[in-house]
């Protein structure tokens, strides 16, 4: 009778811990989509420091304080005081101490994010500070944050019909933006121009139509998705198109189906209760076609209905 034949069991394969960078992108993931921040992870010497430098920078509240300094000497230490002592600077010394700052790590460019953008959205940005702060941001940092900034820059340089500023940001953010930049060139080329046509579905009813904003029938035109809750307020002379929250049809298709149809069901509902209209968009693909590419969006035509303005995403009023 043979032997039985000795079965080697197999390898435990342990997998290796991250790395301190994946724990930091980690971190950066779940704010940049708004979840809960991941648990500090067990690191050790400055990559603890680092990780608590950059989860300060994520939770501080920029309009009442200053993100916690976790560094004990040396040129983190400076680094993160030279960013503490640039948000609490008046406004007269915020130029030099943006160009004086250091921003080797990406907690620094995450505060400096976060500041500036409560500057902006409080109001006492001059634009010339707004464009210095953008510009920092724009040449180091973690790609996170130069993509934020790439973002703000160019959608304040389409508010105020900046071709100058399109042309400095090229030069600044360099060849992975180019794709990005195409977008903002063809919103530029709109600008004081006849409108796009949009496949529409007027809302409570079904059923499309192929219009230029021009024929929704006000002058100003405020392009969001809905959310939750009690539908937004327009004032007098402002119309409204959603965009679907999937986009997933076809800007071609001449009938809705699957979660296009399920979206715009429920918003004929919630329009019909309200005495509401509004128009839905379920082509995500007609707003990339011609650069709308973040909501909010506020689009503002002249007496003629040509595209007098384009305020979209980061330069865009949160309120219509």
């Amino acid at each position: 009778m043979p032997f039985p034949v000795q079965q080697t069991p197999p390898a435990i394969v342990v997998p290796a811990p991250p790395s301190p960078m994946e724990d930091e992108l980690a971190l950066l993931e779940a704010f940049d989509w708004g979840r809960a921040l991941p648990p500090e992870p067990k690191l050790k010497g400055t990559a603890a420091l680092d990780y608590r430098w950059l989860r300060a920078a994520a939770t501080f509240d920029p309009t009442q304080g200053l993100p916690a300094n976790p560094f004990a000497a040396g040129g983190r230490r400076r680094e993160a005081e030279a960013l503490r002592g640039l948000l609490k600077a008046p406004q007269a010394r915020l130029g030099d101490a943006l160009k004086a700052l250091p921003l080797r790590h990406s907690g620094t460019a995450l505060a400096l994010w976060r500041w500036g953008q409560s500057q902006v959205q409080s109001g006492p940005f001059p634009a010339a500070r707004r464009q210095a702060w953008e510009d920092r941001l724009l040449t180091a940092g973690p790609a996170l944050t130069r993509g934020y900034a790439l973002r703000h820059a160019l959608c304040w340089a389409l508010a105020e019909k900046d071709e100058a500023r399109l042309a400095t940001v090229r030069s600044l953010a360099g060849q992975d933006a180019e794709e990005t930049l195409r977008g903002f060139q063809r919103l530029f080329g709109l600008l004081g121009g006849p409108s796009p046509v949009l496949r529409l579905w007027p809302l409570p009813s079904i059923g499309y139509r192929d219009l230029q904003l021009d024929q929704l029938g006000a002058a100003r035109i405020w392009i969001r998705p809905a959310e939750d809750g009690p539908l937004p307020e327009l004032p007098a002379g402002t119309a409204w198109i959603i965009p679907s929250g999937s986009g997933s049809l076809d800007e071609r298709d001449a009938s809705l189906s699957g979660t296009t149809l399920t979206e715009s069901q429920s918003l004929a509902d919630r329009l019909r209760a309200t005495g509401r209209v509004a128009h839905f968009a379920p082509s995500r693909t007609a707003f990339e076609r011609l650069g709308l590419a973040w909501f909010p969006i506020l689009i503002e035509l002249d007496g003629r209905g040509n595209l007098q303005s384009i305020r979209m995403g980061d330069a865009a009023p949160s309120r219509p």
